[in-house]
């Protein structure tokens, strides 16, 4: 890897920044990852920072904030656990999103070179890593790329908040599911299908057909996801 990986605390809050080659040259968009671990890049950064270097995509850096607890820091509101004796989802994404924007953005934009605004600063995750991803735009102007993977738009209440929500800022936005889903016998998780198929036109609708991209991959939700993360990070960060 030709990049550098650079790890420091902001508070009580361990951050992991990559630096693309030549990062200091020119400034650069910044992608924030909902995911827990730095090692969760190892099987698919070195495919992402190729194709930077060919010119494939755009060069940015990719940050992560280390989650206390993903039922916590990436659910928008409480509700009850998934399955009878699951703990419930204590729903704090509003304090998570606003730690990254008000705390570590800026702390991000003052030590590296940085294009801050909306157009160049993206959010992205799987799950309920995704879910929190297509939140943050709906409650700040911070994020203008979106990527949401096999995210849990089932969430109690989350598509109704989305029908009368609007993105704060212009955005491109990457939606990705397995096809397989929705078939489960789940009363929520069921519901994903429909979920995104409506969430894909409803943001259509309102951020352009060109600016939504959905893809659906063969499988369920765990299948090839290392894959599916490098082809969501290459469209969102298309020359």
């Amino acid at each position: 890897m030709k990049g550098t990986i650079e790890h420091f605390c902001i508070g009580e809050n361990t951050v992991t920044v990559y630096c693309p080659p030549n990062f200091h040259k020119v400034r650069l968009p910044v992608l924030y990852l909902n995911q827990s671990h730095a090692s969760d890049w190892d099987s698919w950064l070195p495919s992402l920072e190729r194709s930077m270097i060919k010119e494939q995509c755009q060069k940015a850096y990719l940050v992560t904030l280390e989650p206390t607890s993903w039922g916590k820091d990436f659910s928008p509101w409480p509700a009850k656990g998934l399955h009878e004796g699951d703990a419930p989802f204590e729903g704090c994404a509003d304090a998570r999103i606003h730690l990254l924007t008000d705390v570590v953005k800026p702390e991000i934009d003052s030590r590296f070179s940085t294009l801050p605004d909306p157009a160049s600063t993206g959010i992205f995750g799987y799950s309920l890593g995704g879910l929190a991803a297509i939140y943050a735009p709906l409650i700040s102007p911070c994020f203008g790329r979106i990527g949401a993977l096999s995210a849990s738009l089932w969430y109690e209440g989350f598509m109704d908040y989305l029908r009368t929500h609007d993105f704060l800022s212009p955005a491109k936005v990457y939606l990705s599911l397995g096809s397989k889903e929705e078939k489960t016998r789940h009363p929520l998780m069921c519901t994903i299908g429909d979920c995104y198929r409506e969430t894909e036109q409803l943001l259509k609708s309102r951020l352009g057909e060109s600016s939504v991209q959905f893809d659906l991959h063969p499988g369920g939700h765990g299948t090839e996801v290392d894959r599916r993360i490098l082809t969501g990070l290459l469209w969102l960060l298309r020359p």
